[in-house]
């Protein structure tokens, strides 16, 4: 897997001549599980165990056992475990693996909008067991690798993309918008990338926006848009969960813990922390 520093843009190595990766995630700590980033592979996650937020695109899904989450490419996504144990498959592949060379009508009317990125899912997914069913099927084949699993493995994908069509299609979108996007999510990345690094400093917002080449009003704008949180918001995002893993793996206080993670108040970090943790910090004291 190739990512730029601190996975704002990830680029998975999948195996060219069949690119597609299933693998098993399992989390037994609060906070972040998955990195904010972006990616082109299409993107299936699936909940086995626990319960997490997935952001993606701005909006917090709340997901659970036996749920779905569709990742479209170019889709700014990350993830919160809010249980003791989170277990979830992640299934992303090239959605170029679908397309063929011939011309025909399922070429010009489906795979090649979904290549393109034309075709967009909703990102949650009811309760759809005909959809559940074909992924548990496409999980198992992936990792029993039985004899024509490489065939299988990519009829389960026509079924599960057949489904999605017919049920959670959402929108269509021209090849000006996609490069809006992709430019968008582009100026975002060191932005994001530098927040990661530097989240214990004073980041003004004219720093940040000048970084992005924009006006600190377009670049609030954008930053709401694109992550769901207000650059505040999001640097106090990054500043708890780090908090989070001090508090259940090191041997600091809560005011050392808050100073550590850039807060100057230990007070103000304890209601910040209730706020969007529903617990206080001395639940999570090692």
């Amino acid at each position: 897997m190739n990512v730029t520093k601190n996975s704002w843009w990830c680029e998975h190595s999948i195996n060219r001549d069949f690119p597609v990766d299933i693998h098993r995630s399992e989390h037994q700590r609060l906070g972040t599980v998955i990195e904010c980033h972006w990616h082109e592979n299409f993107e299936l996650l699936y909940f086995e165990k626990g319960e997490a937020i997935i952001y993606c695109n701005s909006r917090p899904i709340r997901v659970g056992p036996g749920e779905l989450i569709i990742i479209n490419s170019n889709d700014l996504h990350y993830g919160e475990n809010v249980s003791p144990q989170l277990v979830y498959y992640v299934v992303e592949f090239d959605l170029s693996f679908i397309h063929s060379n011939k011309i025909d009508l399922c070429q010009t009317k489906y795979m090649t909008p979904l290549v393109q990125n034309r075709i967009l899912f909703r990102n949650q997914i009811d309760q759809n067991n005909e959809l559940l069913e074909e992924v548990r099927h496409l999980i198992n084949e992936y990792y029993r690798q039985e004899l024509g699993y490489e065939l299988a493995v990519k009829a389960y994908i026509y079924r599960i993309l057949v489904l999605l069509l017919r049920f959670y299609g959402e929108q269509t979108i021209s090849e000006s918008e996609k490069d809006r996007q992709r430019s968008n999510l582009s100026r975002l990345s060191p932005v994001l990338e530098y927040m990661d690094c530097y989240y214990t400093e004073k980041l003004s917002l004219e720093q940040l926006s000048s970084m992005a080449n924009m006006s600190p009003h377009y670049f609030c704008r954008l930053f709401k848009h694109l992550t769901g949180k207000s650059p505040t918001e999001y640097i106090n995002h990054l500043r708890l969960n780090k908090a989070v893993a001090l508090l259940l793996e090191s041997n600091l206080n809560i005011t050392e813990i808050a100073m550590a993670v850039g807060f100057n108040d230990s007070n103000y970090f304890s209601r910040l922390f209730k706020k969007y943790k529903q617990v206080p910090p001395s639940k999570l004291l090692k």
